[in-house]
């Protein structure tokens, strides 16, 4: 039961030894009372009877209060000073590392450090054009499902017979030619057989002619996409050559 005592007590006064102000409050008066505690704990020479006396004169009087009160402020002026200092020191570093030091290194180095605005900039323009890289493979994502799609409405069989030279009658070809004349989409045609000779690839032909004409030339089996390498292409069917042939000739 003592001893269970003893421990807690002991780890009270640890506990508040930790604390800034008391390990200060007691660190001061130990200073302060440091003849009384010699006297009491140390000096040999003076007798159980004359350290009680001694004891009893430092504490039941009011001189020990007004040393206790004193010892107090003195605690707390320590206390202000130093954690004046540390700030102090905070501010010091601060402003060698935040201010001094940047400004140093621009002096003798220009390129190893650049303004708040400049950064601030940079980064503006890094957001700019993460948000365009974004949206283009977006679109290049969506492109390219337009162009899957595109290759395999090509691939049929109704295609495949179309494209058979025997069934393309003269008369057929101008039918068609007449009607693209009728659409007002001729000049749309010139400007796809030009682009198709010079091999522009398919995302490009869509952005030059209405896609909406693409698609019919697409629809009246004209052109059909083609896959070269990792890259489509617009190439003329049987038909389109044909009609391609009778505009050259008509022009």
């Amino acid at each position: 039961m003592v001893i269970k005592f003893i421990e807690s007590t002991y780890d009270s006064v640890k506990d508040k030894l930790k604390n800034p102000f008391y390990g200060t409050l007691f660190v001061v008066w130990v200073i302060r009372n440091r003849e009384f505690i010699y006297n009491v704990f140390f000096n040999d020479s003076i007798t159980s009877d004359k350290r009680l006396e001694l004891i009893r004169e430092h504490f039941l009087n009011w001189s020990s209060l007004l040393n206790f009160l004193g010892t107090i402020l003195i605690s707390l002026g320590l206390m202000i000073l130093i954690y004046a200092s540390l700030n102090l020191s905070r501010f010091i570093v601060e402003l060698s590392e935040r201010i001094l030091k940047p400004w140093i290194q621009q002096l003798f180095s220009k390129t190893s450090i650049v303004s708040r605005e400049d950064y601030i900039q940079l980064e503006k323009e890094r957001d700019y054009f993460q948000k365009k890289y974004s949206e283009e493979r977006i679109e290049k994502i969506r492109l390219q499902r337009e162009l899957d799609e595109i290759v395999l409405n090509n691939i049929s069989d109704n295609n495949f017979e179309k494209n058979n030279n025997d069934e393309i009658s003269p008369s057929y070809i101008k039918k068609e030619y007449n009607e693209i004349l009728d659409k007002a989409i001729l000049e749309d045609f010139s400007t796809l057989i030009a682009l198709i000779n010079d091999l522009d690839t398919l995302e490009t032909i869509r952005k030059k002619i209405d896609v909406s004409t693409v698609d019919y030339f697409l629809s009246k089996n004209i052109v059909q996409a083609y896959l070269n390498g990792n890259t489509y292409f617009y190439k003329f069917t049987a038909l389109g050559e044909k009609l391609r042939d009778y505009h050259l000739k008509s022009t």
